[in-house]
């Protein structure tokens, strides 16, 4: 990968990241270069159709093509497309079906509607009954999404070593509550979809993926995106292929992708009527066409990215107290994020420690997700405190991302490293 090929996008933080004492930033965008924007950019401007346009349409072609997908619909942001898509679940589930044949069912036309618990669809504000079964090791969007539907999140532990949410756990916490299960691509590493969908089928619940992560990364060789009833990834700036801001939808599901398409419009079906509260959720043309120029360059994103995983594994694989986010065989992260595990005691030194002596070397980190979901003011009070979550609440602890990005080479790798390596001597 060419430093030339991309321009050079800092992120967004409360002051000059200079001033700040960075050197090297957490992460920064690998975008498209400027020129290769200008004429769709040009194009757009003189349309004056910034919205609703070819760019948002050749977008979600080219993406469904290449998730293997019937269906990608881009939204405003992956959360809007999670909240959407419990949302167009509710609407769809029971009552649709698919128009791939005329006796084919819809992947969700036999599951019950998740209001049959009486979860308001009116917007009021009752106490939610129907339950959504979630890793607390995960972005806070997620239970977000879940509760702005009126719905429960039920927080449930994660494997130490994948990091994701485990077929085991979700199987556990299932009840006649159950509504529905939600799993993530933690920091771009794919989860087991197929055993998911198996504990799914078996108890008649749709599988929604925040597959915020997921880009640039694949199973066996093939994009995640196919599995499940929907996955929802995002194209904001801290992701692999970037609209600005942005997300998609992807499912094989003719009537909840319908559902979607017309909740991102207020739930307006081009009637000037509105059948149910959406919300506007729309891409914006200049963001589709930011996204559709970062697509021709993520395979080339995705793979430089692995490189630098598989360099900061090489530098850091004799330390001791580090571990790694293991994958999946066949699996292939999109490395969203190289995040590290720091055990104390081995390690001799906290993540927070090690943390604050990278920091006095110019060096950002962040400690996913601390605190975690299960712990947030927000959404504590969802949780069963006699129920505890020891690996989440490990993880959260030890987990620290490190640099990555278009921003990173191989001399910041090994930087890093070395500061990682001597940083006892240096606390």
């Amino acid at each position: 990968m060419t430093r030339e090929v991309f321009q050079m996008i800092p992120e967004i933080h409360s002051g000059d990241p200079s001033r700040l004492g960075i050197r090297v930033p957490f992460v920064r965008p690998a975008l498209p270069s400027a020129e290769s924007l200008q004429p769709a950019f040009d194009e757009i401007i003189r349309s004056g159709r910034l919205t609703k346009g070819p760019y948002c349409e050749r977008l979600e072609q080219a993406i469904a093509k290449r998730l293997g997908v019937r269906h990608a619909v881009a939204v405003s942001s992956c959360t809007i497309g999670l909240m959407l898509v419990y949302r167009a679940l509710d609407l769809s589930t029971g009552s649709c079906r698919s128009r791939r044949s005329l006796t084919d069912a819809c992947p969700v036309a036999t599951m019950e509607p998740l209001s049959r618990f009486g979860v308001a669809r009116t917007g009021s504000r009752t106490e939610p009954v129907g339950e959504v079964i979630m890793p607390s090791f995960t972005f806070l969007a997620a239970a977000a999404a879940i509760v702005w539907n009126n719905l429960r999140p039920v927080f449930v532990e994660v494997d130490p070593r994948s990091t994701n949410v485990t077929p085991q756990a979700v199987a556990a916490a299932i009840t006649p509550r159950t509504v529905a299960i939600s799993a993530c691509h933690n920091f771009g590493n794919p989860c087991d979809i197929p055993a998911l969908e198996a504990v799914a089928a078996e108890h008649g619940l749709p599988l929604v993926i925040d597959a915020a992560h997921g880009f640039g990364a694949s199973m066996h060789g093939r994009p995640v995106g196919a599995g499940a009833t929907a996955q929802v990834f995002s194209l904001s700036p801290t992701k692999l292929l970037v609209a600005g801001e942005g997300g998609i939808v992807a499912t094989n599901c003719d009537c909840l992708a319908y559902f979607v398409r017309m909740g991102r419009e207020y739930g307006n079906d081009g009637s000037y009527d509105a059948l149910f509260p959406g919300v506007n959720g729309r891409m914006p043309e200049l963001s589709a066409a930011t996204a559709l120029a970062s697509l021709g360059i993520l395979d080339e994103v995705s793979a430089r990215r692995n490189q630098l995983a598989d360099l900061y594994r090489g530098e850091l694989r004799s330390l001791p107290g580090i571990g790694f986010v293991e994958m999946m065989p066949g699996a292939r992260s999109s490395h969203k994020d190289f995040s590290i595990m720091i055990d104390p005691t081995r390690f001799g030194m906290t993540r927070d420690a090690l943390r604050r002596v990278l920091a006095s070397r110019g060096i950002e980190t962040r400690a996913y997700y601390d605190p975690p979901c299960h712990q947030q003011t927000a959404y504590e009070h969802f949780h069963d405190r006699m129920k505890p979550l020891a690996v989440t609440d490990m993880l959260a602890a030890r987990s620290l991302a490190l640099p990555i990005g278009a921003h990173v080479d191989e001399a910041v790798v090994g930087e890093v490293c070395d500061v990682i390596a001597n940083a006892k001597q240096v606390a």
